[in-house]
């Protein structure tokens, strides 16, 4: 996926700026399965505009600098659903996290259940972000059908901090059964 599909995907919701569609989605949601910077953004807003899948607007502002309006083209709304409708294949993920376990026999008992532990306080940490999460009750069909897609999304995201805070117990398990003269080899 690129981050292009994520942006015309965003503004099939409404018009708006490179800085909405930071703060508004990336910032608070999209950032758990698609990061992004604001530099990013901007650039492949760019890219959009240059193909024909966006159209902007200058809005003029007498208090703050203008900002730039971008909406969704015919050509990016048939790109998008083009893009949706594809099959693709699971992606392998690249994890520093897993190389650091990979090659975890370098460390001492302590230091690898201290990187444990920490990373399943981050995990800890999202679950709660997201079983906090409520989904807003859509007052459109449209809304209604966007509500059902991003339920999903979050289930998955809960569903996979569930299963991390249990893989890392059972990472947590077995290095803390480590005999003392296992300790660290290099």
């Amino acid at each position: 996926m690129s981050l292009r599909y994520a942006i015309l995907g965003l503004l099939t919701f409404e018009p708006m700026s490179g800085y909405t569609l930071k703060t508004r989605y990336f910032d608070r949601s999209i950032r758990y399965f698609w990061p992004a910077d604001q530099a990013q953004i901007y650039r492949t807003l760019q890219t959009l505009e240059d193909d024909g899948a966006v159209t902007s607007e200058i809005l003029e502002a007498t208090s703050r600098p203008n900002s730039k309006l971008y909406a969704i083209s015919g050509k990016g709304e048939q790109e998008l659903q083009d893009w949706l409708a594809q099959k693709s294949p699971p992606e392998t993920p690249k994890d520093a996290f897993l190389v650091q376990l990979y090659f975890g026999r370098m460390l001492s008992k302590e230091q690898i259940i201290g990187v444990l532990e920490s990373r399943r306080a981050e995990h800890l940490q999202r679950l709660q972000h997201f079983e906090a999460l409520q989904l807003p009750i859509g007052d459109t069909p449209l809304m209604r059908r966007q509500i059902l897609f991003g339920g999903l999304t979050l289930d998955f995201a809960r569903r996979r901090e569930k299963m991390m805070l249990e893989w890392l117990d059972s990472c947590l398990t077995q290095v803390a059964a480590w005999p003392q003269e296992q300790d660290t080899i290099v």
